[in-house]
């Protein structure tokens, strides 16, 4: 059972109790994790599970990544074409701690006491990279330490042996000199990202009635439950924004337990979300667009009374950088269903590609194909000891689409972890052990061990 934290400002004199550090010390722990995200909480649980000790490094006061910034309160989850579940492991832990739909603040809570739970892991928070130090070595650079900035101030150093890099942009990586694509580079278009969207509450509605009037003929695909209400397509086709950088092609709606509902909607166009300016901008687009979109949906049954809440503390950013990995992960595989030996887990979502212009239609079925994750989409080909887990993965544009959900990502992140205790014991590179089977086979053991699913049943047929 996980321990309910008494409120936020419990959680946050919680973490911030735990960064110990005088700025200017070095300190050298074997397994460094970067990020407080879902995928980084998983990949520093993992390698402490396996014996590592463990320096996680958090971005924000608060743990959870896009769950508590951006106010994505549910899961976009992979599931079979039938509803069978292929996500075990810590996923199907943290799945079982949050439900289906959570708060900002639950989620937070349930990430901190699993990692208070670990005690090989040591939690910094409020602090970001900023430089990175590496050398050369046979194989390629290595990444000798991380700079970090702490939010009041100040900066210190840490030594590893093993990174994870579980920053939803791959900003050590990028430090590091790896190389990567920006948006849909890959297409030979441009370098524009997937808009990004800054979400909102709504106080004043009929939940009840907004679940019981859902019409799949008259709102378009979709439909509502006891904490989720979906789609609106249809409705949506008459709304007209009033920035020509918005899209507002449909609705997610979570209802939370206070009565208050969130709104994910407003996709903003042409902002680049590694920028600060370019994400106060998209912010100040979406302060204007609501009260716009708010009164049209009024209209609604259930939205009579809607009123402004709140909106989410960050934007959320779909997609970045792209790195050049030992594998890369393409739409082909994504639709083809490809499962190969080297996968560390399945994926299912959709490709959910959010506009990047406002012309662009909806170019792919939202069909679900059961696919695997390489092992070699997670190592950037140019560093030995460093290791992704998060939407920065080595995928094409229109593949990351799909494996840029959360719940992926946290797969991601527990094999990373494990890989990185792997390396750390027996000396070897992440690039090594891409191409070394029996390294596969031993990381992929241990995730089985976990009760992760790396094979899919279809028609009689095992794949994977």
């Amino acid at each position: 059972m996980f321990r309910r934290l008494a409120g936020a400002a419990v959680m946050a004199a919680l973490l911030f109790s735990l960064i110990v550090r005088p700025a200017s010390a070095q300190a050298a722990l074997p397994v460094l994790v970067v990020g407080g995200t879902p995928a980084g909480v998983a990949a520093a649980i993992a390698a402490a599970r396996q014996g590592a000790d463990v320096t996680l490094v958090a971005g924000r006061p608060q743990l959870g990544g896009i769950l508590t910034d951006a106010m994505m309160d549910q899961w976009d989850l992979n599931v079979a074409p039938d509803g069978a579940t292929i996500q075990g492991g810590l996923f199907r832990e943290i799945h079982a701690a949050l439900g289906d739909a959570f708060t900002p603040d639950q989620a937070a809570s349930v990430f901190l006491n699993l990692v208070l739970t670990e005690p090989r892991i040591h939690l910094i928070t409020a602090a970001t990279p900023v430089d990175v130090r590496t050398s050369t070595a046979t194989g390629g650079r290595v990444v000798e330490s991380v700079r970090f900035e702490r939010a009041g101030g100040g900066t210190f150093e840490i030594d590893a042996a093993e990174v994870v890099d579980a920053t939803d942009d791959g900003d050590v990586a990028a430090l590091a000199g790896a190389r990567y694509d920006v948006g849909r580079q890959d297409t030979g278009q441009d370098e524009r990202m997937q808009a990004v969207t800054l979400m909102f509450t709504l106080r004043g509605l009929d939940w009840p009635r907004v679940v019981a009037a859902y019409d799949p003929v008259k709102d378009g695909a979709g439909g509502a439950i006891d904490a989720r209400a979906w789609g609106y397509a249809t409705v949506m086709r008459a709304y007209r924004p009033l920035s020509p950088d918005v899209v507002v092609r449909d609705l997610n709606l979570g209802h939370e337990t206070d009565g208050e509902v969130t709104v994910n909607a407003i996709d903003v166009l042409g902002i680049d979300g590694r920028s600060a300016s370019d994400l106060t901008r998209a912010r100040a687009i979406s302060a204007t667009e609501t009260p716009h979109l708010i009164a049209f949906l009024r209209r609604l049954p259930g939205f009579e009374g809607a009123a402004l809440g709140r909106y989410a503390r960050a934007v959320y950013v779909r997609e970045t950088r792209h790195f050049a990995g030992v594998d890369r992960l393409t739409a082909t595989d994504v639709w083809d269903g490809a499962i190969p030996d080297d996968t560390i887990g399945l994926s299912s979502y959709p490709l959910d590609l959010h506009p990047v212009t406002a012309g662009d239609k909806l170019a792919y079925a939202a069909t679900r194909h059961v696919y695997g994750i390489p092992f070699g989409t997670l190592v950037p080909r140019d560093l030995d000891n460093l290791i992704l887990a998060s939407p920065a993965i080595s995928a094409t544009h229109i593949a990351a689409g799909s494996a840029r959900v959360v719940p992926t990502t946290i797969e991601e992140g527990e094999a990373a972890g494990i890989a990185a205790a792997f390396a750390e014991r027996r000396a070897v590179t992440f690039p090594a052990m891409a191409r070394d089977a029996q390294a596969i086979a031993a990381v992929r053991e241990v995730l089985l061990r976990n009760g992760s699913i790396l094979s899919y049943v279809q028609s009689g047929r095992t794949y994977g």
